[in-house]
């Protein structure tokens, strides 16, 4: 009788194409589903960084304002042609002298200008001649008086004033949910702030001029 030879199992040795594109398919959808997920946290993180630069430098507000007379920021120490950088107003509030902290730099203004700075100063308490402890508001409390908030990154400017809202103000830099943060008079910071412009006046002004 014949003997039987051995029946031979020949096992695959790779994946089959339709079995790589089932797999490339799964990853892609992997990432699809993980990238909104990884953009929201690094806006998140990025918005974090940028309130505490904002916390940082209403501290260095607070320090000059209470050897200043209450004066919250130097007034009229921009960039102007020919004026050297030591005479930029950075240089009168921080110490060690500097005209362009870290601080100054949000970390989502992927753009800034050669003024190296993603914040503006709100020139209306200049305006208003409003100070720290200020008690006349306009009847607006400390929390919601703006003292600093985010700049468009083409903009090179420290201040912003009056009828400048809309080309000066960046209101969304961390995207349509985080907004943009701001320092506010009482030193907290949040992106609570207005952005919208009514009856002529713009959400950083505080119309009612004090009295004292």
């Amino acid at each position: 009788m014949p003997t039987s030879q051995p029946q031979r199992h020949h096992l695959p040795t790779g994946f089959s194409l339709i079995e790589l594109i089932v797999v490339v398919g799964i990853i892609a959808l992997l990432i699809a589903l993980l990238m909104p997920a990884l953009h929201r946290a690094r806006q998140q993180a990025m918005s974090v960084q940028c309130k505490s630069n904002l916390h940082q430098i209403g501290q260095s507000l607070l320090i000059y304002a209470n050897n200043n007379q209450g004066w919250i920021y130097p007034p009229g120490h921009g960039p102007l042609p020919g004026r050297p950088t030591e005479e930029y107003w950075p240089n009168l509030v921080f110490k060690p002298a500097v005209w362009n902290p870290p601080i100054l730099r949000c970390p989502a203004d992927f753009d800034p200008p050669a003024l190296e700075c993603s914040y503006l100063l709100n020139n209306h308490l200049k305006d208003r001649k409003i100070r720290y402890h200020s008690s006349n508001l306009g009847g607006r409390s400390p929390s919601d008086v703006v003292v600093m908030g985010e700049k468009r990154s083409e903009l090179e400017a420290y201040y912003l004033d009056a009828g400048e809202y809309d080309d000066a103000v960046e209101p969304y830099r961390h995207g349509a949910q985080l907004k943009s943060n701001y320092l506010f008079l009482d030193l907290h910071v949040d992106n609570t702030a207005g952005t919208k412009i009514a009856n002529g006046v713009d959400p950083w002004d505080v119309p009612t001029a004090p009295t004292e």
